[in-house]
């Protein structure tokens, strides 16, 4: 038995508390919304723990129902800050008792994990989106994050990883042993983002709304507005296709940081000329309608992904779509068969792949078939949710918790 954990106070009776930890507030909204439905109505009592943003800035309870505790994850390395969140936590998990901990992101991640082991929750999970290090790192800077990551692991009861990649890259560069990260996946809403979605309506009434003629293609990145997500590349990019006078226009939507990594998308406009030619929407709540009234979902990152999001709502709308080619992006998106993969920070290769792609759309109709095939094979979140739920019972098992207030699963 670890210490701190009274498995005898665990009755047959007693709802499992899991709580899962995050520093981004649209995974309340969005990425974390169905997730936390899905396992309450599975019988778990869920809540979350986020870094306050602007919907929140307090304590406080979703529209559904799923109560969050607002704790600082500082952005940046800040060794005061950082043990008083430490401290936080680990008092909040101590009171509340929690089953199971599971930690989302880098910083919620390592304080987390380290909170939770020390407070005597028995059971501690870290979902991978990515890992924060990538190639284009120095290798001291590399090394450090890895040394994190490694930490994080020992405090870890399984590690899930969204892509394949970075079991691989975990295994290689000593972070856990094989038997302690499993794949996990991604996957998006397929009944919303469908393909009966983009009528001609739907698309006339977008243009309209956002003053776009119709002789101008719609080229769009959906994403946090931080430099790693490529923004200076796609922006980049518009510039070429400016300068060629290609009849389109640039949309750039997601939410604004103000933080590590911020960039200001009306400075950048306005430094490269861009204006009218590139617009920025902001966040938005109607995005399957956007994305539905696209010609092109492109996505610049550079940096650190999972599977992304945006890619595979993209696939399940049946388009396909422009992507750099990176861990997590290949996963999303077949070069040549659901879409084009381009190297990272080269906005001159992203912008000769953006016109291909808008020159060519018999053959881009074919790879939107293709990404609806195989976002229903892969990306349905439901399988996503399931294989969380089947690995809840099995460590929960492991550690001799039991319980009759879980409805059944469905084994795979």
């Amino acid at each position: 038995m670890e210490k701190g954990v009274e498995l005898d106070r665990i009755r047959s009776n007693e709802r499992i508390k899991v709580v899962h930890l995050s520093n981004h507030e649209i995974s309340l909204k969005v990425h974390s919304r169905n997730q936390m439905n899905f396992l309450r109505n599975r019988g778990y009592d869920v809540s979350m723990v986020c870094n306050p943003g602007d919907s929140f800035k307090s304590d406080s309870t979703t529209q559904d129902g799923i109560f969050v505790k607002a704790i600082p994850f500082p952005s940046r390395i800040s060794p005061f800050r950082d043990i008083a969140t430490f401290f936080r936590l680990w008092r909040y998990m101590r009171k509340e008792k929690f089953h199971i901990v599971h930690t989302h992101m880098i910083k919620p991640g390592l304080l987390g994990r380290l909170a939770a082991r020390l407070a005597g929750v028995p059971v501690v999970l870290h979902t991978v989106h990515g890992f924060y290090f990538h190639d284009l790192m120095p290798s001291n800077v590399i090394k450090f994050y890895a040394t994190m990551e490694r930490v994080g692991a020992m405090c870890s009861d399984l590690v899930l990883s969204q892509n394949r990649e970075d079991i691989d890259r975990a295994i290689y560069m000593k972070i856990c042993q094989p038997d302690k990260i499993k794949y996990l996946g991604n996957g998006i809403d397929i009944d919303t983002f469908t393909p009966e979605l983009v009528t001609p309506e739907l698309v006339m009434k977008k243009r309209k709304e956002l003053g776009i003629e119709p002789n101008r293609k719609i080229v769009c990145q959906i994403a946090r507005l931080v430099d790693h997500k490529g923004y200076q590349d796609f922006f980049e990019a518009a510039k070429i296709l400016k300068a060629k006078e290609f009849p389109a226009v640039f949309l750039a939507i997601g939410q604004r940081h103000y933080k590590n990594g911020a960039i200001d998308p009306y400075r950048m406009i306005e430094d490269m000329n861009l204006d009218g030619y590139v617009r920025f929407l902001g966040e938005r709540d109607d995005i399957p309608d956007l994305m539905a009234a696209m010609d092109l979902i492109v996505l610049a990152s550079w940096g650190v992904e999972g599977i992304p999001r945006v890619m595979m709502e993209c696939a399940a709308l049946g388009k396909a779509a422009v992507a750099t080619n990176v861990r997590g992006n290949r996963e999303a998106v077949l070069h040549g068969e659901t879409g084009y993969l381009v190297p990272p920070r080269d906005p001159r290769r992203l912008a000769e792949a953006i016109e291909a792609y808008l020159n060519s759309s018999e053959k881009t109709d074919n790879m939107g078939l293709s990404a609806r095939r195989r976002a229903v094979e892969l990306f349905d979140e439901r399988d996503y949710f399931e294989k969380t739920d089947q690995f809840y019972r099995q460590l929960l098992h492991a550690k001799a918790i039991q319980t009759n207030m879980l409805k059944p699963s469905i084994s795979h």
